[in-house]
């Protein structure tokens, strides 16, 4: 009987099965919620993404499919326990958040781009050098993912071992991140600090690296615990420090999505320094300049441009 407690927690049959892969009986309402939030918020920013064409932010919509698809896994194993949804569903769950970091790191090389003093950081491999961390990040945990699901105990110190590196490194690229933008945000050779148009967008980096943080630090302790701690045990605390966290960065991303407010600071940068060349949104990187359309013949800017309708 001692035994039949330690695996299968008293239960028998198919909830014995579940107990066996979570250790806990998970419930079935907070995971169609969150699957719902994440489905509805991933297709109202995929919709404001097209319309400001800031191509960029299609990782979002990117990010809440892999949600969606670890949601709908956690959904399956109340049903039908099996090994491969629940790899599915830590692979997903674990690792998708890391995405989330990509988008603003595209955002502050594109604020970098815009800055009018410019500086020795090159926005291009500043932007590339966070890309490469973020990939060696998403490498090792999904490594760890991938371990976890195995029954051999050495595999899963394996899993636990990786996925703790993983998250250790995450914070740290995190912390040279944040301080990289505020020094974007405050160094006056930038010429952001204090414009208003600016405003949104650095809440946006700040609130959403916060909760990432959060996320992170919540996982790290979740992992360190170990697969059978108490953290990890009781689903109330991946719904308070995982789910909501990551809800969170989802909502923000939608109300202050780059595509309007890049735009709208963009705008605000070249109205008051006009020979400003402009930095595409969608990456495209025109060669815009306000200066180019002063200099044309008043005869060649003056003809009107037909459209026919289609």
């Amino acid at each position: 009987m001692a035994t039949h407690e330690l695996l299968y927690g008293g239960y028998t049959g198919r909830e014995a099965q579940i107990y066996s892969w979570f250790h806990q009986i998970p419930k079935e309402a907070p995971a169609i919620f969150a699957l719902i939030m994440f489905a509805l918020l991933g297709l109202i920013n995929l919709a404001i993404t097209f319309k400001t064409r800031a191509w960029f932010m299609l990782t979002i919509a990117f990010t809440a499919l892999l949600e969606v698809i670890g949601y709908a896994c956690r959904i399956l194993m109340l049903h039908r326990p099996a090994y491969d949804p629940y790899v599915i569903m830590q692979a997903t769950l674990i690792i998708s958040p890391i995405f989330l970091a990509l988008v603003d790191y595209s955002a502050t090389g594109k604020l970098m781009r815009m800055a009018h003093g410019g500086g020795r950081l090159h926005p291009a491999w500043v932007a590339r050098g966070f890309f490469a961390s973020d990939l060696l990040c998403l490498a090792v945990q999904g490594a760890g993912a991938g371990l976890s699901s195995s029954e051999k105990a050495g595999n899963l110190n394996s899993a636990k071992a990786l996925l703790i590196i993983g998250l250790i490194l995450q914070l740290v690229f995190f912390t040279c991140f944040t301080i990289l933008t505020l020094y974007i945000n405050l160094k006056r050779k930038y010429g952001l600090r204090g414009v208003k148009a600016f405003h949104p967008i650095f809440f946006c980096l700040y609130s959403t690296i916060t909760l990432m943080y959060i996320r992170s630090i919540f996982r790290l302790i979740e992992f360190a615990g170990g697969w059978f701690g108490y953290v990890a045990t009781h689903e109330s605390y991946f719904y308070c420090f995982d789910f909501l966290m990551v809800f969170l960065c989802f909502v923000i991303f939608t109300v202050f999505h780059f595509g309007f407010y890049l735009k709208k600071a963009q705008a605000s940068l070249l109205d008051s320094a006009p020979q400003q060349e402009q930095v595409a949104i969608d990456g495209a990187n025109p060669a815009f300049n306000a200066n180019k359309s002063a200099a044309m013949p008043a005869a060649v800017t003056s003809v009107p441009i037909q459209v026919q309708a289609v």
